[in-house]
């Protein structure tokens, strides 16, 4: 896993977003890759970006929709789990379940190596756990609260005219598959943003 150094050094959400210049690109080569029916519904895309600068010892981990800094014993609870892997299958971030049955594995080597060679081992993308199923029209949305430390997913309309789009930066993307025989190809939507505004948090810039 990545040490609170490395995860220190990961970009910023705005910087990520940024770097990530060849979507359409790269989304051409991954849909048919995570649309293999071992994969689909288990892993979705995901930009690599830190949130809170860690201290030692301490994991970013979800508790339900709150992602927070905390120190994880060693060895790990069995309840913790790697929930996002950067490309080179390294876990940067976990979550925490309720029962054995929601214990997910992670990404096996054969996904890892495809995934790699696509886009790259230093890449800013990476894999993560698949979220549970949203209603039609929906997102994530992730704010911060600074001086908790902690992320809050919320979840929006993927068309709320309350949100400036220059505010937000996409961070998550599953693969679609679609139920018309003429497209034969699978596509990749966005399924999750992060604040990106000075407005809002520091999310787009200097961690905290």
């Amino acid at each position: 896993m990545l040490d609170h150094d490395a995860y220190n050094r990961l970009l910023t959400i705005k910087a990520a977003a940024q770097a990530f210049t060849n979507r359409q690109e790269l989304f051409q080569k991954i849909a048919p890759l995570l649309a293999r029916a071992e994969f689909q519904e288990r892993y979705c895309l995901c930009l690599v970006h830190n949130h809170f600068l860690l201290q030692p010892g301490e994991r970013m981990v979800a508790t339900g929709l709150v992602t927070q800094p905390e120190r994880v014993p060693d060895p790990t609870p069995s309840d913790v789990i790697p929930s996002s892997w950067t490309a080179t299958g390294i876990p940067f971030e976990w979550t925490r379940v309720n029962a054995p049955e929601e214990i997910v594995a992670p990404p096996p080597t054969e996904l890892i190596r495809e995934f790699s060679e696509i886009v790259g081992e230093g890449s800013i993308l990476g894999l993560c756990l698949a979220p549970g199923p949203l209603p039609e029209g929906q997102m994530w949305l992730e704010r911060l609260a600074p001086d908790l430390r902690q992320h809050i997913l919320e979840m929006k309309p993927a068309k709320d005219h309350c949100i400036d789009p220059t505010s937000i930066a996409a961070a998550c993307w599953r693969v679609n598959i679609s139920s018309d025989p003429g497209q034969l190809a699978p596509s990749i939507t966005m399924i999750a943003a992060c604040w990106c505004s000075d407005k809002k948090n520091d999310h787009c810039g200097n961690s905290t």
